[in-house]
Protein backbone atom coordinates (compact mmCIF):
# COMPACT_ATOMS: atom_id res chain seq x y z
CA UNK A 1 0.00 0.00 0.00
CA UNK A 2 1.33 3.59 -0.58
CA UNK A 3 2.92 5.24 2.21
CA UNK A 4 0.96 7.66 4.55
CA UNK A 5 0.80 11.56 2.83
CA UNK A 6 2.21 14.59 4.35
CA UNK A 7 -1.66 16.06 5.41
CA UNK A 8 -3.08 13.63 7.65
CA UNK A 9 -3.83 15.48 10.92
CA UNK A 10 -1.18 14.23 13.85
CA UNK A 11 -3.69 12.16 15.94
CA UNK A 12 -3.04 9.33 13.57
CA UNK A 13 -0.86 6.86 15.75
CA UNK A 14 2.12 5.22 13.83
CA UNK A 15 5.47 5.42 15.63
CA UNK A 16 3.94 3.28 19.02
CA UNK A 17 1.79 0.03 19.25
CA UNK A 18 -1.85 -0.40 20.20
CA UNK A 19 -3.55 -1.99 23.22
CA UNK A 20 -6.41 -3.13 22.41
CA UNK A 21 -8.30 -6.63 23.96
CA UNK A 22 -10.01 -7.81 21.22
CA UNK A 23 -10.46 -7.39 17.36
CA UNK A 24 -12.69 -3.75 16.40
CA UNK A 25 -15.68 -4.54 14.35
CA UNK A 26 -15.84 -1.89 12.16
CA UNK A 27 -19.28 -0.87 10.38
CA UNK A 28 -18.65 1.02 7.13
CA UNK A 29 -21.92 3.80 6.97
CA UNK A 30 -22.63 6.69 4.30
CA UNK A 31 -24.47 7.97 1.21
CA UNK A 32 -24.79 5.73 -1.64
CA UNK A 33 -21.72 6.18 -3.83
CA UNK A 34 -20.09 7.91 -1.88
CA UNK A 35 -17.60 4.69 -1.84
CA UNK A 36 -18.19 2.83 1.32
CA UNK A 37 -17.35 -0.87 -0.91
CA UNK A 38 -15.14 0.91 -2.84
CA UNK A 39 -12.49 1.40 0.24
CA UNK A 40 -12.97 -1.73 1.60
CA UNK A 41 -12.22 -3.44 -1.87
CA UNK A 42 -9.43 -1.15 -1.88
CA UNK A 43 -8.06 -2.31 1.32
CA UNK A 44 -8.66 -6.40 0.57
CA UNK A 45 -7.27 -6.04 -2.92
CA UNK A 46 -10.25 -7.27 -3.95
CA UNK A 47 -13.94 -7.15 -5.91
CA UNK A 48 -17.02 -7.95 -4.66
CA UNK A 49 -17.50 -10.34 -7.75
CA UNK A 50 -14.46 -12.66 -6.22
CA UNK A 51 -16.05 -12.68 -3.24
CA UNK A 52 -19.60 -13.78 -4.27
CA UNK A 53 -18.26 -16.45 -6.84
CA UNK A 54 -19.61 -19.00 -4.73
CA UNK A 55 -23.38 -18.24 -5.45
CA UNK A 56 -24.43 -16.39 -2.18
CA UNK A 57 -25.18 -12.94 -2.57
CA UNK A 58 -24.85 -11.12 -0.08
CA UNK A 59 -26.95 -7.64 0.86
CA UNK A 60 -24.51 -7.60 3.81
CA UNK A 61 -20.51 -7.73 3.44
CA UNK A 62 -18.11 -8.85 6.40
CA UNK A 63 -14.77 -9.10 6.10
CA UNK A 64 -11.40 -9.89 8.15
CA UNK A 65 -8.77 -7.27 7.69
CA UNK A 66 -5.23 -8.21 8.57
CA UNK A 67 -3.27 -5.11 8.86
CA UNK A 68 0.69 -4.83 9.94
CA UNK A 69 1.87 -1.71 11.26
CA UNK A 70 5.44 0.06 10.79
CA UNK A 71 6.92 -1.70 13.33
CA UNK A 72 5.27 -5.37 11.71
CA UNK A 73 3.07 -5.97 14.21
CA UNK A 74 0.09 -7.56 12.79
CA UNK A 75 -3.75 -6.19 14.18
CA UNK A 76 -7.39 -7.87 13.05
CA UNK A 77 -10.15 -5.89 12.23
CA UNK A 78 -13.63 -6.69 10.89
CA UNK A 79 -15.54 -4.42 8.28
CA UNK A 80 -19.27 -4.80 8.10
CA UNK A 81 -20.49 -3.07 4.75
CA UNK A 82 -24.03 -2.36 4.54
CA UNK A 83 -26.21 -0.75 1.83
CA UNK A 84 -28.84 1.87 3.04
CA UNK A 85 -27.70 0.98 6.79
CA UNK A 86 -30.91 -1.60 6.93
CA UNK A 87 -28.85 -3.91 8.83
CA UNK A 88 -27.33 -1.19 10.73
CA UNK A 89 -30.73 0.04 11.72
CA UNK A 90 -32.57 -3.46 12.46
CA UNK A 91 -29.39 -4.62 14.64
CA UNK A 92 -29.53 -1.24 16.74
CA UNK A 93 -33.16 -1.94 17.07
CA UNK A 94 -33.02 -5.82 18.52
CA UNK A 95 -30.03 -4.36 20.63
CA UNK A 96 -27.54 -6.10 18.88
CA UNK A 97 -24.67 -3.86 19.50
CA UNK A 98 -22.11 -5.20 17.29
CA UNK A 99 -20.23 -2.50 16.08
CA UNK A 100 -17.37 -1.04 17.96
CA UNK A 101 -16.92 1.72 15.34
CA UNK A 102 -18.42 3.06 12.78
CA UNK A 103 -16.11 4.75 9.54
CA UNK A 104 -18.41 7.76 8.13
CA UNK A 105 -17.49 8.01 4.44
CA UNK A 106 -18.44 11.08 2.24
CA UNK A 107 -17.54 11.84 -1.02
CA UNK A 108 -15.81 15.04 -1.07
CA UNK A 109 -17.35 15.96 -4.62
CA UNK A 110 -21.13 15.34 -3.07
CA UNK A 111 -20.63 16.39 0.61
CA UNK A 112 -23.35 15.95 3.35
CA UNK A 113 -26.45 14.19 2.00
CA UNK A 114 -29.39 12.94 3.53
CA UNK A 115 -27.76 9.17 4.31
CA UNK A 116 -24.81 11.01 5.57
CA UNK A 117 -27.24 12.78 8.13
CA UNK A 118 -28.89 9.40 9.28
CA UNK A 119 -25.51 7.63 9.19
CA UNK A 120 -24.24 10.60 12.03
CA UNK A 121 -27.79 9.97 13.67
CA UNK A 122 -27.14 5.87 14.06
CA UNK A 123 -23.71 6.02 15.39
CA UNK A 124 -24.56 8.73 17.97
CA UNK A 125 -27.95 7.15 18.80
CA UNK A 126 -25.94 3.35 19.46
CA UNK A 127 -22.82 5.40 21.01
CA UNK A 128 -20.71 4.40 18.62
CA UNK A 129 -17.29 6.05 18.07
CA UNK A 130 -16.49 7.09 14.89
CA UNK A 131 -13.49 8.29 12.44
CA UNK A 132 -14.80 10.22 8.97
CA UNK A 133 -12.92 9.49 5.99
CA UNK A 134 -12.92 12.05 3.07
CA UNK A 135 -13.25 9.91 0.17
CA UNK A 136 -12.35 10.83 -3.79
CA UNK A 137 -9.71 13.37 -2.46
CA UNK A 138 -8.41 13.10 -5.99
CA UNK A 139 -11.27 15.16 -7.45
CA UNK A 140 -9.73 18.36 -7.88
CA UNK A 141 -11.91 21.51 -7.17
CA UNK A 142 -13.83 20.21 -4.07
CA UNK A 143 -13.92 21.93 -0.93
CA UNK A 144 -13.29 19.91 2.05
CA UNK A 145 -13.36 22.70 4.38
CA UNK A 146 -17.29 23.41 3.86
CA UNK A 147 -18.05 19.45 4.39
CA UNK A 148 -16.44 20.14 7.68
CA UNK A 149 -18.29 22.86 8.62
CA UNK A 150 -21.51 21.02 7.41
CA UNK A 151 -20.63 17.99 9.75
CA UNK A 152 -19.63 20.54 12.54
CA UNK A 153 -23.08 21.04 12.34
CA UNK A 154 -24.27 18.02 12.82
CA UNK A 155 -22.40 17.30 15.99
CA UNK A 156 -19.19 16.05 13.94
CA UNK A 157 -16.13 18.28 15.46
CA UNK A 158 -12.82 17.39 13.46
CA UNK A 159 -9.85 17.46 15.97
CA UNK A 160 -8.41 20.25 13.92
CA UNK A 161 -11.44 22.89 14.89
CA UNK A 162 -11.12 21.45 18.48
CA UNK A 163 -13.17 18.68 18.37
CA UNK A 164 -12.33 14.66 18.90
CA UNK A 165 -13.61 12.68 15.14
CA UNK A 166 -10.64 12.13 13.27
CA UNK A 167 -10.58 13.10 9.65
CA UNK A 168 -8.99 10.65 6.89
CA UNK A 169 -8.26 11.93 3.01
CA UNK A 170 -8.79 8.86 1.21
CA UNK A 171 -8.89 7.56 -2.17
CA UNK A 172 -10.13 4.18 -3.20
CA UNK A 173 -9.67 4.84 -6.80
CA UNK A 174 -5.58 5.98 -6.08
CA UNK A 175 -5.83 3.48 -3.31
CA UNK A 176 -4.04 6.43 -0.71
CA UNK A 177 -4.31 7.33 2.90
CA UNK A 178 -5.94 3.67 3.19
CA UNK A 179 -3.21 3.23 5.87
CA UNK A 180 -4.24 6.48 7.24
CA UNK A 181 -7.50 5.19 7.97
CA UNK A 182 -6.73 1.66 9.59
CA UNK A 183 -4.27 3.45 11.84
CA UNK A 184 -6.99 5.79 12.55
CA UNK A 185 -9.23 2.85 13.34
CA UNK A 186 -7.12 0.89 15.45
CA UNK A 187 -6.34 4.08 17.86
CA UNK A 188 -10.14 4.59 18.03
CA UNK A 189 -10.01 1.27 19.31
CA UNK A 190 -7.49 1.77 21.50
CA UNK A 191 -9.25 5.01 23.23
CA UNK A 192 -12.65 2.89 23.67
CA UNK A 193 -10.73 0.47 25.77
CA UNK A 194 -12.50 -2.34 24.28
CA UNK A 195 -12.81 -5.58 26.44
CA UNK A 196 -13.18 -9.12 26.02
CA UNK A 197 -16.74 -9.89 26.26
CA UNK A 198 -17.78 -13.29 27.74
CA UNK A 199 -20.71 -14.84 26.17
CA UNK A 200 -24.22 -14.54 27.96
CA UNK A 201 -25.16 -18.07 27.59
CA UNK A 202 -22.90 -21.44 26.52
CA UNK A 203 -19.77 -21.19 25.15
CA UNK A 204 -19.83 -18.42 22.49
CA UNK A 205 -22.70 -15.91 21.32
CA UNK A 206 -23.05 -14.97 17.47
CA UNK A 207 -25.07 -12.17 16.13
CA UNK A 208 -27.29 -12.42 12.87
CA UNK A 209 -25.96 -9.80 9.94
CA UNK A 210 -27.99 -12.38 7.00
CA UNK A 211 -29.81 -15.03 6.30
CA UNK A 212 -30.86 -16.60 3.35
CA UNK A 213 -31.60 -20.38 1.48
CA UNK A 214 -29.24 -21.47 -0.62
CA UNK A 215 -29.35 -23.98 -3.34
CA UNK A 216 -26.42 -26.33 -2.42
CA UNK A 217 -25.98 -25.68 0.83
CA UNK A 218 -29.53 -24.88 2.47
CA UNK A 219 -30.38 -22.52 5.02
CA UNK A 220 -27.18 -20.62 5.76
CA UNK A 221 -26.47 -17.56 8.05
CA UNK A 222 -24.13 -15.15 7.94
CA UNK A 223 -22.94 -14.28 11.51
CA UNK A 224 -20.14 -12.53 13.12
CA UNK A 225 -18.93 -13.90 16.23
CA UNK A 226 -20.12 -11.62 19.16
CA UNK A 227 -17.82 -13.69 22.15
CA UNK A 228 -16.34 -16.75 22.86
CA UNK A 229 -15.10 -19.62 19.68
CA UNK A 230 -17.28 -22.00 17.99
CA UNK A 231 -16.14 -25.12 15.95
CA UNK A 232 -18.16 -27.43 13.52
CA UNK A 233 -20.31 -29.98 15.32
CA UNK A 234 -21.50 -26.98 18.06
CA UNK A 235 -24.86 -27.43 18.91
CA UNK A 236 -27.26 -23.96 18.51
CA UNK A 237 -30.03 -22.68 20.57
CA UNK A 238 -32.69 -20.53 19.52
CA UNK A 239 -36.03 -20.48 21.46
CA UNK A 240 -36.85 -23.58 22.02
CA UNK A 241 -35.12 -25.57 19.44
CA UNK A 242 -31.60 -26.27 18.45
CA UNK A 243 -29.79 -26.88 15.87
CA UNK A 244 -26.27 -28.58 14.72
CA UNK A 245 -23.54 -26.85 12.70
CA UNK A 246 -22.68 -28.95 9.71
CA UNK A 247 -20.00 -26.24 8.26
CA UNK A 248 -18.04 -23.25 9.06
CA UNK A 249 -17.45 -20.88 6.24
CA UNK A 250 -15.54 -17.62 6.08
CA UNK A 251 -16.47 -14.59 4.01
CA UNK A 252 -14.54 -16.17 1.14
CA UNK A 253 -16.68 -19.29 1.70
CA UNK A 254 -13.62 -21.35 2.40
CA UNK A 255 -14.52 -24.19 4.89
CA UNK A 256 -13.03 -23.65 8.09
CA UNK A 257 -12.77 -25.77 11.22
CA UNK A 258 -13.84 -22.96 13.67
CA UNK A 259 -13.73 -19.06 14.39
CA UNK A 260 -13.08 -16.87 17.54
CA UNK A 261 -14.48 -13.42 18.54
CA UNK A 262 -15.27 -10.77 15.70
CA UNK A 263 -14.74 -13.31 13.04
CA UNK A 264 -17.55 -13.28 10.32
CA UNK A 265 -18.60 -16.62 9.10
CA UNK A 266 -21.37 -18.30 7.21
CA UNK A 267 -23.39 -21.14 9.42
CA UNK A 268 -24.83 -24.28 7.52
CA UNK A 269 -27.34 -26.36 9.53
CA UNK A 270 -29.38 -24.37 10.98
CA UNK A 271 -32.82 -25.34 10.05
CA UNK A 272 -34.47 -22.21 9.51
CA UNK A 273 -33.41 -18.76 8.33
CA UNK A 274 -32.78 -16.08 11.32
CA UNK A 275 -33.98 -12.69 11.37
CA UNK A 276 -31.36 -9.88 11.05
CA UNK A 277 -29.55 -8.69 14.41
CA UNK A 278 -30.69 -11.65 16.56
CA UNK A 279 -28.47 -13.29 18.99
CA UNK A 280 -27.62 -17.15 18.82
CA UNK A 281 -25.81 -19.13 21.68
CA UNK A 282 -23.53 -21.91 21.06
CA UNK A 283 -23.16 -25.00 23.37
CA UNK A 284 -21.36 -28.36 23.37
CA UNK A 285 -23.79 -30.43 23.48
CA UNK A 286 -27.72 -30.84 23.25
CA UNK A 287 -27.02 -31.62 27.04
CA UNK A 288 -25.28 -28.53 27.84
CA UNK A 289 -28.28 -26.85 26.05
CA UNK A 290 -30.97 -28.63 28.32
CA UNK A 291 -29.00 -27.43 31.38
CA UNK A 292 -28.28 -24.12 30.44
CA UNK A 293 -32.41 -23.86 29.52
CA UNK A 294 -33.41 -25.18 32.92
CA UNK A 295 -30.63 -22.48 35.01
CA UNK A 296 -32.49 -19.44 32.73
CA UNK A 297 -35.72 -20.76 33.44
CA UNK A 298 -35.15 -20.78 36.99
CA UNK A 299 -33.65 -17.68 37.11
CA UNK A 300 -36.43 -16.03 35.49
CA UNK A 301 -39.17 -17.53 37.29
CA UNK A 302 -37.21 -16.00 40.28
CA UNK A 303 -36.80 -12.46 39.16
CA UNK A 304 -40.60 -12.64 38.14
CA UNK A 305 -41.22 -13.79 42.16
CA UNK A 306 -39.03 -10.95 43.44
CA UNK A 307 -40.44 -8.60 41.36
CA UNK A 308 -44.10 -9.34 42.37
CA UNK A 309 -42.89 -9.56 46.14
CA UNK A 310 -41.58 -5.92 45.29
CA UNK A 311 -44.27 -4.80 44.65
CA UNK A 312 -46.64 -6.28 47.30
CA UNK A 313 -44.69 -4.99 49.90
CA UNK A 314 -44.60 -1.13 48.60
CA UNK A 315 -48.59 -1.13 47.64
CA UNK A 316 -49.27 -2.84 51.47
CA UNK A 317 -46.99 0.01 52.61
CA UNK A 318 -48.18 2.69 50.97
CA UNK A 319 -51.74 1.49 51.75
CA UNK A 320 -50.66 1.54 55.50
CA UNK A 321 -49.67 5.06 55.63
CA UNK A 322 -52.46 6.44 53.40
CA UNK A 323 -54.72 4.86 56.11
CA UNK A 324 -52.57 6.65 58.76
CA UNK A 325 -53.12 9.77 57.10
CA UNK A 326 -49.81 10.21 56.40
CA UNK A 327 -48.02 11.18 52.91
CA UNK A 328 -44.08 10.05 54.08
CA UNK A 329 -41.90 7.37 53.38
CA UNK A 330 -39.84 6.06 56.33
CA UNK A 331 -36.22 5.22 55.16
CA UNK A 332 -33.74 3.67 57.03
CA UNK A 333 -30.11 4.23 55.22
CA UNK A 334 -26.79 2.56 55.02
CA UNK A 335 -23.88 3.85 53.33
CA UNK A 336 -20.13 2.52 52.45
CA UNK A 337 -18.89 5.94 54.17
CA UNK A 338 -19.84 8.72 56.40
CA UNK A 339 -19.10 11.15 52.84
CA UNK A 340 -21.37 9.19 50.90
CA UNK A 341 -23.77 8.60 54.02
CA UNK A 342 -23.79 12.30 54.29
CA UNK A 343 -24.30 13.11 50.61
CA UNK A 344 -27.03 10.62 49.97
CA UNK A 345 -29.09 11.72 53.39
CA UNK A 346 -28.68 15.39 51.92
CA UNK A 347 -29.86 14.62 48.44
CA UNK A 348 -32.84 12.35 49.79
CA UNK A 349 -33.90 15.04 52.12
CA UNK A 350 -34.40 17.18 48.67
CA UNK A 351 -36.89 15.02 47.52
CA UNK A 352 -39.34 16.14 49.97
CA UNK A 353 -42.59 17.91 48.71
CA UNK A 354 -45.02 19.69 49.81
CA UNK A 355 -47.41 16.72 49.23
CA UNK A 356 -45.05 13.99 50.69
CA UNK A 357 -42.15 13.71 52.91
CA UNK A 358 -39.02 11.63 53.32
CA UNK A 359 -38.20 10.63 56.63
CA UNK A 360 -34.79 9.25 57.56
CA UNK A 361 -35.69 7.63 61.17
CA UNK A 362 -32.10 5.75 61.50
CA UNK A 363 -28.71 6.04 59.51
CA UNK A 364 -25.42 5.01 59.55
CA UNK A 365 -22.17 3.32 57.70
CA UNK A 366 -21.64 -0.36 57.69
CA UNK A 367 -23.64 -3.05 55.76
CA UNK A 368 -27.14 -3.79 56.60
CA UNK A 369 -28.10 -5.88 58.84
CA UNK A 370 -31.13 -7.29 60.77
CA UNK A 371 -31.79 -4.73 63.15
CA UNK A 372 -32.02 -2.50 60.14
CA UNK A 373 -35.05 -4.61 58.59
CA UNK A 374 -36.83 -5.30 62.05
CA UNK A 375 -36.56 -0.98 62.29
CA UNK A 376 -37.85 -0.64 58.85
CA UNK A 377 -40.81 -2.93 59.71
CA UNK A 378 -41.31 -1.67 63.04
CA UNK A 379 -41.37 1.86 61.12
CA UNK A 380 -43.04 0.48 58.05
CA UNK A 381 -40.37 1.80 56.07
CA UNK A 382 -38.06 0.56 53.80
CA UNK A 383 -33.82 0.19 54.13
CA UNK A 384 -32.00 1.58 51.28
CA UNK A 385 -28.29 1.23 50.82
CA UNK A 386 -25.90 2.87 49.32
CA UNK A 387 -22.38 1.26 48.50
CA UNK A 388 -23.43 -1.13 51.44
CA UNK A 389 -23.50 -5.07 51.33
CA UNK A 390 -26.06 -7.58 52.29
CA UNK A 391 -25.83 -10.97 53.27
CA UNK A 392 -27.73 -13.61 51.73
CA UNK A 393 -28.92 -14.51 55.49
CA UNK A 394 -30.40 -10.91 55.68
CA UNK A 395 -31.85 -10.93 52.68
CA UNK A 396 -33.38 -13.94 53.31
CA UNK A 397 -34.93 -12.53 56.75
CA UNK A 398 -35.91 -9.78 54.40
CA UNK A 399 -37.84 -11.67 51.89
CA UNK A 400 -39.81 -13.13 55.40
CA UNK A 401 -40.44 -10.08 57.20
CA UNK A 402 -41.43 -8.96 54.15
CA UNK A 403 -39.12 -5.38 54.02
CA UNK A 404 -38.07 -4.03 51.03
CA UNK A 405 -34.34 -3.54 50.76
CA UNK A 406 -32.73 -1.78 47.67
CA UNK A 407 -29.07 -1.59 47.37
CA UNK A 408 -27.63 1.23 45.10
CA UNK A 409 -24.00 1.84 43.62
CA UNK A 410 -24.90 5.27 41.82
CA UNK A 411 -26.67 8.16 43.67
CA UNK A 412 -28.62 9.26 40.77
CA UNK A 413 -30.16 5.41 40.06
CA UNK A 414 -31.32 5.50 44.31
CA UNK A 415 -32.68 9.16 44.00
CA UNK A 416 -34.45 8.38 40.22
CA UNK A 417 -36.21 5.35 42.01
CA UNK A 418 -37.31 6.96 45.72
CA UNK A 419 -38.98 9.88 43.58
CA UNK A 420 -40.64 7.26 41.55
CA UNK A 421 -41.47 5.87 45.21
CA UNK A 422 -42.69 9.59 46.25
CA UNK A 423 -44.50 9.64 42.99
CA UNK A 424 -46.52 6.70 43.34
CA UNK A 425 -47.38 8.00 46.94
CA UNK A 426 -49.62 10.67 45.46
CA UNK A 427 -52.82 10.54 44.56
CA UNK A 428 -52.39 9.95 40.58
CA UNK A 429 -54.43 10.67 37.56
CA UNK A 430 -53.70 7.74 35.06
CA UNK A 431 -54.38 7.56 31.47
CA UNK A 432 -53.87 4.73 28.74
CA UNK A 433 -51.43 6.25 25.79
CA UNK A 434 -51.27 3.79 22.84
CA UNK A 435 -47.63 2.48 21.81
CA UNK A 436 -48.28 -0.04 19.30
CA UNK A 437 -50.76 -1.24 16.99
CA UNK A 438 -50.69 -4.56 15.34
CA UNK A 439 -53.80 -6.31 12.96
CA UNK A 440 -55.15 -9.42 13.04
CA UNK A 441 -54.47 -11.36 9.31
CA UNK A 442 -55.24 -14.94 11.03
CA UNK A 443 -56.56 -16.57 13.97
CA UNK A 444 -54.87 -20.14 14.86
CA UNK A 445 -56.17 -22.70 17.93
CA UNK A 446 -53.92 -24.61 19.21
CA UNK A 447 -54.44 -28.21 20.45
CA UNK A 448 -54.74 -26.86 24.11
CA UNK A 449 -57.37 -24.76 23.24
CA UNK A 450 -54.82 -21.72 23.40
CA UNK A 451 -55.57 -18.90 20.57
CA UNK A 452 -52.92 -17.59 18.58
CA UNK A 453 -53.19 -14.15 16.82
CA UNK A 454 -51.20 -14.03 13.89
CA UNK A 455 -50.61 -10.26 13.32
CA UNK A 456 -48.95 -7.55 11.45
CA UNK A 457 -47.35 -4.75 13.19
CA UNK A 458 -48.81 -1.43 11.93
CA UNK A 459 -47.78 0.88 14.43
CA UNK A 460 -44.75 1.73 17.09
CA UNK A 461 -43.11 -1.89 18.65
CA UNK A 462 -45.19 -4.59 19.69
CA UNK A 463 -43.28 -5.59 23.35
CA UNK A 464 -43.64 -9.51 25.02
CA UNK A 465 -45.24 -8.64 27.87
CA UNK A 466 -47.23 -5.29 27.21
CA UNK A 467 -50.85 -5.05 28.43
CA UNK A 468 -53.38 -4.79 25.42
CA UNK A 469 -56.97 -4.51 24.53
CA UNK A 470 -58.60 -5.87 21.48
CA UNK A 471 -60.75 -3.73 19.10
CA UNK A 472 -63.69 -5.04 16.60
CA UNK A 473 -63.85 -2.18 13.87
CA UNK A 474 -67.12 -3.55 12.32
CA UNK A 475 -68.80 -3.08 16.01
CA UNK A 476 -70.61 0.94 15.67
CA UNK A 477 -70.40 1.03 19.77
CA UNK A 478 -68.00 -0.45 22.38
CA UNK A 479 -65.01 -1.62 19.75
CA UNK A 480 -63.16 -2.91 23.03
CA UNK A 481 -63.95 -6.92 23.27
CA UNK A 482 -61.52 -7.84 25.87
CA UNK A 483 -58.33 -6.92 27.07
CA UNK A 484 -55.25 -9.15 28.31
CA UNK A 485 -51.10 -8.98 28.62
CA UNK A 486 -49.14 -10.48 25.73
CA UNK A 487 -47.45 -13.47 27.34
CA UNK A 488 -46.17 -14.80 24.04
CA UNK A 489 -44.70 -13.59 21.10
CA UNK A 490 -43.52 -15.64 18.52
CA UNK A 491 -41.75 -14.84 14.95
CA UNK A 492 -42.41 -17.78 12.73
CA UNK A 493 -42.12 -20.36 15.56
CA UNK A 494 -39.17 -18.60 17.28
CA UNK A 495 -40.18 -16.80 20.54
CA UNK A 496 -39.01 -12.80 20.57
CA UNK A 497 -38.54 -10.14 22.34
CA UNK A 498 -40.19 -7.67 20.50
CA UNK A 499 -41.61 -6.64 16.79
CA UNK A 500 -41.36 -3.57 14.64
CA UNK A 501 -43.75 -1.65 12.72
CA UNK A 502 -44.18 -3.94 9.00
CA UNK A 503 -43.24 -7.10 11.33
CA UNK A 504 -45.37 -10.35 11.15
CA UNK A 505 -45.94 -12.03 14.18
CA UNK A 506 -48.01 -14.50 16.27
CA UNK A 507 -49.56 -12.70 19.43
CA UNK A 508 -50.83 -14.85 22.65
CA UNK A 509 -53.35 -12.78 25.20
CA UNK A 510 -53.43 -13.92 29.00
CA UNK A 511 -56.53 -14.05 29.72
CA UNK A 512 -57.96 -15.33 26.30
CA UNK A 513 -59.79 -13.09 24.43
CA UNK A 514 -62.27 -13.73 21.30
CA UNK A 515 -60.03 -12.67 18.36
CA UNK A 516 -61.37 -12.43 15.03
CA UNK A 517 -59.47 -11.41 11.86
CA UNK A 518 -58.85 -8.17 11.23
CA UNK A 519 -59.51 -7.29 14.79
CA UNK A 520 -56.83 -4.49 15.95
CA UNK A 521 -54.40 -5.45 18.69
CA UNK A 522 -53.48 -2.52 20.54
CA UNK A 523 -50.82 -1.75 22.92
CA UNK A 524 -50.79 0.78 25.80
CA UNK A 525 -49.02 2.02 29.00
CA UNK A 526 -50.25 3.70 31.63
CA UNK A 527 -49.03 7.18 32.41
CA UNK A 528 -49.68 9.15 35.31
CA UNK A 529 -50.19 13.27 35.60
Amino acid sequence: MPRKTKKQPKAVKTKSEYEIARPPVVTMLGHVDHGKTSILDAIRGTKVQACEAGGITQSVRAHKIKYKTEKGNEYQMTFIDTPGHKAFTEMRSRGAHVTDIAVLVVAVDDGVKPQTKEAVKFAKEANVPFVVALNKVDIKGTDKNKIKRDLANLGVQAEELGGDVMFIETSAKKRTGLENLLEAVLLTAELANLKTIKPKQGKAEVVVLESTTDKSLGTISFCLVKAGEIKVGDFVASGDECSKIRSILDENLCNQTGAKTSDPVWLTGIDKEIPIGQTLYLYPSISDIKVETKKIKKKEAEKEEDEELDEEILANLLTAREEEGKAELNIILKSESCGTLEVASKELEKLSTDETRINIIDQGTGDINEDDIIKAKTSKGIVIGFRSKLSKKDERIARIEKVLVRNYEIIYELLDEVAEVIESMREPVEKEVEVARAQVKKVFKLSNGEIVAGCKVTKGIVLKGYQCYVERPSLKKDKRIGEGKITSLKYQKEEIREAGKGTECGILLSPQVDIQKDDEVICFKIERE
